[in-house]
């Protein structure tokens, strides 16, 4: 069999996502009231057009971006987008994610390259806006145990550490063994001494996550014109104290959202996350982000002794809002409150619970975005791909679980010739003819004919099986190469992009790796693509 090189599939064929995503890219009617513009070039300019109409806190959040950005050394192409970020015709096209260490799973590329893509592809068609890529860096989270490691080559490296609150503010405290262990891993050769300067001129050169992740985000991608973000600054949460006041008051948030999740469970779909009647953290001393929950007239900070009245926690919020932290429900209204943004690009999982939140938005009279679902990719090597060929292998067949691919391969490469359905088909005519006759003369000569064909169809099964078990060990050799191959590209079982650090694929291409994948985006639209790289 000879495959090629790249092959790309929209939506439909790839099909691999849950119903509501399934439904929201198929454009089903159920999803209509869940957005507003479904990606497209078209849905950009109308969605620039009506952003640019209401967007109020350019200048601030410009000064917020200068400050947070003022120690990288920024690009040229990056001072000119920190520029234009000033001008009036200026929007933003977002993503966002946690602070992973060495960016984590491979598909934080994706969605990166898919947001300085689609800038691209805007600013050369439509010249009359200013299409800028931001990347929002989700410094506030505080689940640690979700950040703190990356795989290479199936083995995990670990930061341990003992750790509490917002993740970007913590110090670095140990990163440098897991580092100095990971390197004892890396060949001697151009790639792998760039790689390790990425390391050593981030993580083992910052004294906070933040900072680390900040320089080597810049690194890769600065030269394109990333811009990046910090919504842990309290200038820029000084533009949510109204919002932040009505959750500690109102709990719109939670009424509005728990009406769509009342919608999104009429229709069969799973609901990605739930609204808390205050959706909002503080952020103490100590570094600790605790929920705000309202009890008995007053608000209390879960596992502290902080306590507020009504009138404290509203003092507390104007002098020190920046010790106010959003939560998954309220951090896309801070986003698209504070930047000009009209799209966000992220992954399914992602685009889930932005679908629970247009009622809510349109309550907050903030422009609900165009979100889009990010692409995803599936990288081999020529070695895998001409395994792939040698084994008769498809693209489609990798998506089959793998014993029904191992089944499957070892069926259509067998030597027998037996074909087992054919033999279902005529025992099934065989009984049917003799149920037909046993039915005219006796009913109960009728049971016992079926009784014995069900007997028979077990047998049959039972030999087909036998015959596959003892195909699988004439041709050993063939399943183990299809689960080593099938372990490479889908390792523990899942999506390469979601496990594989794009550090194993540095080592092969270096800073062409970034190129590579660039070439393959598609720009707002998803698609799912395979891709052997040279």
């Amino acid at each position: 069999m000879e495959l090629l090189k790249k092959v790309s599939w929209d939506a439909k064929k790839y099909g691999k996502f849950s119903p509501l995503i399934r439904d929201y890219l198929n454009g089903a009617e159920e999803t209509f009231s869940l957005y507003a513009e479904f990606p497209s070039e078209s849905g950009l300019i109308s969605q620039a057009k009506e952003k640019l109409q209401n967007y109020q806190h350019r200048e601030v959040t410009y000064q917020a971006l200068k400050n947070q950005l003022s120690n990288l050394g920024l690009s040229l192409k990056q001072t000119e987008n920190l520029e234009k970020f000033r001008l009036s015709n200026s929007v933003t096209i977002t993503t966002g994610h946690q602070l992973n260490l060495l960016t984590g799973p491979l598909y934080f590329f994706h969605k990166i390259l898919q947001v300085l893509k689609s800038c691209e592809v805007m600013n050369q068609n439509h010249p009359e806006f200013n299409f800028i890529p931001v990347f929002w860096m989700a410094t506030e989270d505080h689940d640690f145990e979700e950040i703190n490691h990356f795989y290479f080559k199936n083995q995990k490296f670990v930061w341990q550490k003992e750790a509490v609150g917002a993740v970007g503010r913590l110090n670095l405290d140990g990163i440098e063994t897991v580092f100095q262990n990971f390197f004892q891993y890396l060949p001697e050769s151009l790639n792998a001494k760039s790689l390790r300067e990425l390391i050593e001129s981030s993580y083992l050169s910052s004294k906070t996550l933040t900072e680390a992740t900040k320089k080597l985000v810049h690194q890769l991608f600065g030269e394109r014109g990333l811009l990046l973000i910090d919504g842990d600054d309290k200038e820029l949460k000084k533009l949510m104290i109204p919002a932040f006041e009505e959750d500690l008051l109102e709990n719109t948030a939670f009424q509005i959202i728990e009406k769509t999740n009342q919608i999104l469970s009429k229709n069969n779909y799973s609901i990605q996350v739930n609204p808390r009647e205050i959706n909002l953290f503080y952020l103490g001393e100590g570094n600790i982000r605790e929920r705000i929950v309202l009890e008995n007239g007053s608000y209390q900070i879960l596992n502290s002794a902080f306590s507020f009245s009504k009138e404290e926690i509203l003092q507390e919020l104007n002098s020190n809002p920046e010790k106010f932290s959003p939560n998954v429900i309220l951090r896309p209204l801070y986003q698209e409150t504070i930047l000009p943004n009209i799209c966000y690009i992220g992954g399914s999982g992602e685009i889930a619970y932005w679908l629970q939140l247009k009622a809510f938005f349109d309550s907050q009279n903030v422009l609900f975005p165009m979100i889009s679902v990010r692409n995803s990719l599936l990288l081999l090597s020529e070695k895998q791909h001409s395994k792939l060929e040698k084994l008769n292998l498809g693209y489609e067949d990798l998506f089959l679980p793998l014993y029904e691919l191992v089944n499957q391969n070892v069926r259509e490469n067998s030597d027998s010739d037996i074909d087992f359905e054919v033999y279902e088909s005529q025992l099934q005519k065989i009984f049917d003819e003799l149920d037909t006759k046993a039915t005219q003369t006796d009913v109960s000569f009728s049971k016992m004919v079926n009784a014995q064909r069900t007997k028979q169809l077990k047998g049959l099964e039972k030999m087909k099986k036998r015959l596959l078990r003892a195909e699988k060990i004439k041709h050993s050799e063939r399943v183990e190469r299809i689960e080593t191959l099938y372990s490479e590209l889908f390792p523990n079982g899942n999506l390469q992009e979601r496990i594989t650090n794009f550090s194993e694929f540095w080592l092969e291409y270096g800073l062409d790796l970034i190129e590579m994948i660039y070439y393959e985006i598609q720009p707002v639209e998803f698609r799912f693509t395979i891709k052997t790289l040279p």
